[in-house]
């Protein structure tokens, strides 16, 4: 194994029917639209759903192994709690299995109700200990909750205890009465979620209570990496945050970024902006709005060192899940 993809996403095709979701195939191509739970997951590859499918598309892309995250479409997080319950179990099952037959290959981070954080313990428990999986996914809001609000810490606290990394995923955009022309949601609307959860996470001392708690965040953390001195400067400046005991920097140990950046140089910046120790690979396969060239792309690198791209391809995920 030479790499590994951090940011992929899966729906089983077990886990679709027990969801007595349906599988529409889009014109005579090979995409499909995938409706579950109201939503509507389109367009997407086979797979999406189907191992053999994903495996061939692998191969194509030099991904050697994928960490399996849901869908940010069904993290149901505006639904009842039971509802929330059910559809995360059923997509944990499911992407479980996938990881039981395929060990090595492919390794799971289980989605959780977390508007109901007793609920959300619970399930991390179950995926940890009867499902064997490595991870945690969650959204940037958690229905218009920051990550920071004080509900989520049994979540944090129970992730740090079972050293299990929180992978992060832009959901529920801000204004999207804004965002609705030219795909911006998507384009956009994910770089200015990552944003104000990164800067949530800071801003609210939430790794000084949970100094041990990992989180992984999309897209190249948003402006995260760019933003850095403004960051401090408002720390240092407005009242709000002055006898915060906020410290950017300690706090930014606990964050990692994909590498879902598509441009060498922006790649090149992030890695010397917050060190090679905290990328990882990432493709967000897959949606077209991913990065399928991102292993390719880090190959030929001609900016990053060959030890830097050992960190980010293979290292720093297998430390961070425990592989």
């Amino acid at each position: 194994m030479k790499n590994i993809d951090v940011h992929s996403h899966m729906l089983p095709h077990s886990s679709i029917q027990e969801l007595s979701g349906e599988i529409v195939p889009i014109g005579k191509g090979d995409l499909y639209n995938i409706k579950v739970l109201g939503k509507s997951v389109a367009p997407m590859p086979k797979g999406f759903f189907d191992l053999e499918s994903r495996k061939i598309e692998m191969a194509g892309m030099g991904v050697d192994a994928q960490i399996i995250s849901p869908t940010h479409h069904l993290f149901m997080y505006s639904a009842k709690p039971d509802v929330a319950a059910k559809a995360a179990m059923v997509q944990n099952n499911g992407i479980s299995a996938v990881c039981r037959q395929e060990p090595g290959r492919f390794f799971g981070n289980a989605t959780l109700p977390m508007q109901d954080p007793a609920s959300a313990v619970r399930e991390v428990e179950r995926a940890y200990s009867e499902l064997g999986m490595k991870g945690i996914e969650i959204g940037t809001n958690i229905a218009g909750k920051n990550l920071d609000d004080e509900s989520l810490y049994p979540v944090y606290e129970k992730a740090q205890e079972l050293d299990m990394p929180i992978f992060v995923h832009p959901n529920d955009f801000l204004g999207p009465e804004r965002l609705q022309k030219y795909y911006m949601g998507i384009v956009v609307g994910t770089l200015a979620e990552t944003t104000v959860a990164v800067t949530s996470m800071i801003f609210g001392g939430v790794f000084n209570k949970f100094p041990k708690l990992k989180m992984i965040f999309c897209h190249g953390g948003g402006a995260i990496p760019f933003q850095v001195g403004r960051l401090k400067h408002a720390v240092s400046i407005r009242d709000e945050l002055k006898n915060s005991n906020v410290d950017v920097d300690r706090g930014l140990k606990n964050v990692y970024f994909d590498s879902v950046v598509f441009d060498g140089e922006a790649l090149k910046f992030l890695v010397e902006k917050t060190g090679a120790d905290n990328v990882l690979l990432g493709t967000d396969y897959p949606f077209n709005m991913g990065n399928w060239h991102a292993a390719k792309d880090l190959e030929s690198h001609k900016y990053i060192s060959a030890a830097a791209k050992e960190q980010i391809f293979l290292g720093n995920t297998k430390k961070l899940y425990r592989l």
